[in-house]
């Protein structure tokens, strides 16, 4: 096979997997492809763990290898590439297997490996610029190179797109950099909308809907509540994990069934975010069985912003996207009501296994 052909397989592989990571990774991104979220997941996913095993074990014919006249390999830019993808397979290997000190160092090295393949796919391009210094000493524009960069160029677009997203990640995981506007340590701040909301606590309201009376409790009514803590670990469906992590804050349970709440007549919970798009829903075993919180504080600090302050839902042993950030309301009907993933093909039922 021709090392242009093979290279241009090899750059629309690499493409398609850039493209749905990134639908994966930005928010305005997971918004578009919508109720395709899970399909592009799998993509994602499927389409990692084939061009990992291609160019792990077939690595001469997958792989773009460009060979001088003597039959050895190429520049070194080439075994750079390569050596990204590989930490990209293997920590993405890692993300979906492994206990949860395996995930964490896993999402670090995706992280990393990500961000050394926008530098790499930058440094690429510039330094492979559809021009030529013809022998007369002219500079002479090529119509076919041109168009082959401009469309490698356009691939790069989302690459670049995410790295403040992944910066951001990444000086949480690695120089503990957590603040209340930002993201803890470990933590990948992830909205279905643009930034997030800024609700003070003296601002805050919770309105419960569907009781025998509706409620609204203010954060000075919310203060006085009896409270729990919990030590979990909490696990993203998309692979990273940050363990121990103590969440404080009221039952829910307890804080329903005090206020008059007949689980026998109306066993869901529907919990509404204050950024105006993001709910899910919970029913009355799941409520049994993991005894969700209302949580207000992180490790015995109050909530950082892009963590869902000041109150959130922490769902113990279930995948992030069940703990609803920036908690605002809860509805309490007869019937489901399908939450913003559950829309989009993500189980309503997301205990640890159950996806994907």
């Amino acid at each position: 096979m021709k090392f242009s052909t093979r290279h241009w397989r090899h750059a629309l592989w690499i493409g398609l997997l850039v493209l749905t990571g990134f639908a994966l990774f930005l928010s305005s991104w997971r918004r578009a492809v919508g109720p395709f979220f899970a399909a592009v997941e799998w993509i994602h996913i499927v389409g990692g763990i084939l061009y990992g095993l291609a160019i792990v074990g077939w690595s001469r014919v997958v792989f773009p290898w460009r060979r001088d006249r003597d039959g050895k390999l190429g520049p070194g830019y080439a075994r750079w590439g390569y050596l990204i993808l590989i930490m990209l397979v293997v920590s993405g290997a890692g993300l979906l297997v492994g206990p949860s000190p395996t995930r964490a160092i896993a999402t670090v090295l995706h992280g990393l490996a990500a961000l050394a393949l926008v530098v790499w796919v930058i440094w690429h391009l510039l330094t492979r610029l559809p021009v030529s210094r013809q022998p007369t000493g002219e500079w002479h524009l090529a119509r076919r190179r041109t168009l082959r960069w401009l469309a490698s160029a356009i691939v790069a677009v989302p690459v670049v797109m995410g790295l403040p997203t992944l910066l951001k990640m990444l000086s949480g995981r690695l120089f503990n950099a957590g603040s209340n506007e930002g993201a803890l340590p470990g933590f990948v701040p992830y909205t279905v909308v643009d930034g997030y909301p800024h609700i003070p606590r003296d601002r805050w309201h919770l309105w419960i809907h569907g009781l025998s009376e509706d409620l609204v409790l203010s954060w000075a009514d919310y203060a006085t509540l009896p409270r729990r803590t919990v030590v979990i670990n909490f696990r993203c469906v998309t692979g990273w994990v940050v363990p121990h992590v103590e969440f404080e804050g009221v039952d829910l349970l307890d804080f329903l069934l005090q206020r008059g709440w007949n689980p026998s007549d109306k066993p869901w919970v529907t919990f509404y975010s204050g950024d105006g798009v993001y709910t899910d829903t919970l029913n009355i075993d799941q409520i049994r069985q993991y005894r969700p919180l209302l949580a207000d504080t992180i490790d015995h600090e109050p909530l950082p912003v892009a963590q869902g302050f000041p109150v959130r839902l922490l769902v113990p042993h279930m995948y992030g996207y069940k703990s609803v950030k920036w908690l605002v309301g809860m509805h309490i009907a007869r019937t489901a009501a399908p939450g913003y993933w559950e829309q989009r093909g993500y189980p309503q039922n997301a205990f640890f296994g159950s996806y994907p």
